[in-house]
């Protein structure tokens, strides 16, 4: 009974180890290892960047030139224009764009797509609002939809179903040619946007809906019968797997589509333009996606731990200029080998790419096996030694063939067998 007890000890210990030992580590040995932030000068033709070194930001170009602050906004008008049009240093025109301020920043786009977001399930109950109610603001609705096998419709004050309302929207979608389940949707629930795009849903066949509701009648429609006889044949091989709605106030991107094959796609105008967004290393789940435009460009970048790549788009949506980096991920570094080598398994209780609580283990490097080996001959060669080896000794020759670094702390600090 006491092996037992002694075992069950040793086991939760090593759980325990695995998960605080490293993290403490990594609170010591790390340092603040931030990305290159890319930026494109339409004045010089090329990328620029911050680049940081601990606390301290660097600016410069792709060359290595250093550059001090008012320099660098110099170059980057586009980025800078505020700064720029209060110093009266902001250019009239730029390549024969006039650089009027009311379009400088109605023009300014601005997304970013976070691999938490594509990972995280997502509660299915969202308020769809009403794009066209008459009123200056949109405003929240009473009810919240819930959009899976069928639609319903909840009263959010009472929790009870809204029958009439539900069954408007079912004939609605089966009359457009949705086969439910819903798979895929999404949207952007807030009052806070110059106005409401809906959602894009797709259905169990993964073809893709448009959904709105105006003054309180539903819209939906596919979204291939909308587009352009040219990308037609792209909507029906579409395979959504992601769709990011975030309203500009130039209404020209009606989504950003991550589809299973990690390729990202633009959504645009009026005809539902389906643009490739040319990147070659996109991989949604590990990489954040970030969009920035202006009157002449769109600068989308995709950055992970060990790589950033970056296009730069002109207004017709072409490729103009690329740029790619590898980086160092920090399993690459000496702290990073050094951790893989010294602890055989790593515990985390949160997912990295959701936040969901949870088990995920992290192995080590072969070298780890090598280290518990050692750490198991010492062992037992110090209990032969003084004639200790027996079965009650059991958790800890286990602890340590297991563990490792962590089986000996334990062994050091559990009570000794009687």
């Amino acid at each position: 009974m006491k092996t037992f007890a002694r075992t069950l000890l040793f086991a939760s210990g090593l759980v325990l180890l695995a998960h605080y030992l490293p993290a403490g580590y990594w609170l010591l040995a790390t340092k603040l290892r931030r990305p290159p932030i890319v930026y494109y000068s339409c004045t010089e033709k090329e990328f620029m960047f911050f680049r940081y070194t601990n606390l301290t930001a660097i600016r410069m170009d792709a060359h290595g030139k250093v550059y001090e602050r008012e320099e660098f906004e110099r170059i980057l008008p586009l980025d800078h224009w505020m700064q720029l049009l209060r110093d009266g240093k902001l250019p009239d025109a730029i390549g024969g764009v006039t650089l009027a301020p009311e379009a400088l920043r109605r023009e300014r786009l601005s997304f970013r797509i976070k691999p938490t977001m594509i990972d995280t399930p997502s509660v299915n109950l969202t308020p769809l609002l009403d794009a066209d109610t008459g009123r200056v603001r949109l405003e929240m609705p009473e009810d919240f939809m819930r959009l899976g096998s069928t639609i319903e419709f909840i009263h959010a004050q009472t929790n009870v179903l809204e029958r009439e309302k539900s069954a408007l929207y079912q004939s609605a979608f089966k009359a457009a040619g949705f086969v439910f389940p819903a798979t895929v949707m999404g949207g952007n629930p807030s009052t806070m946007k110059p106005y409401d795009e809906g959602y894009f849903v797709a259905d169990a066949t993964s073809a893709t809906f448009h959904l709105h509701q105006l003054r309180g009648k539903p819209d939906i429609r596919r979204v291939s019968s909308l587009a352009s006889p040219e990308d037609k044949p792209k909507w029906e091989a579409l395979k959504p797997l992601y769709f990011h709605v975030q309203e500009q106030d130039n209404r020209e991107v009606h989504t950003i589509i991550v589809d299973k094959t990690n390729q990202a796609w633009f959504v645009v105008g009026k005809n539902y333009h389906l643009v490739p967004i040319p990147l070659k290393n996109y991989n949604p789940a590990r990489m954040s996606l970030v969009v920035r435009g202006d009157l002449i460009n769109r600068l989308v970048t995709a950055t992970g731990d060990d790589y950033v790549e970056a296009v730069v788009l002109d207004r017709n949506y072409g490729l103009v200029d690329r740029y790619t980096e590898p980086l160092v991920p920090r399993a690459a570094t000496p702290a990073g080998k050094l951790a893989r080598a010294i602890f055989p398994f790593t515990l985390r209780f949160d997912d990295v790419s959701s936040g969901y609580l949870g088990v995920f283990p992290e192995f080590g490097s072969s070298m780890a096996l090598a280290v518990n080996g050692a750490f198991l001959a010492a062992l037992l060669a110090w209990l032969a030694s003084r004639k200790q080896l027996s079965l009650s000794r059991l958790p800890e020759i286990l602890a340590v063939a297991i563990g490792g670094l962590y089986g000996v702390i334990l062994a050091i600090l559990m009570p000794k067998p009687d």
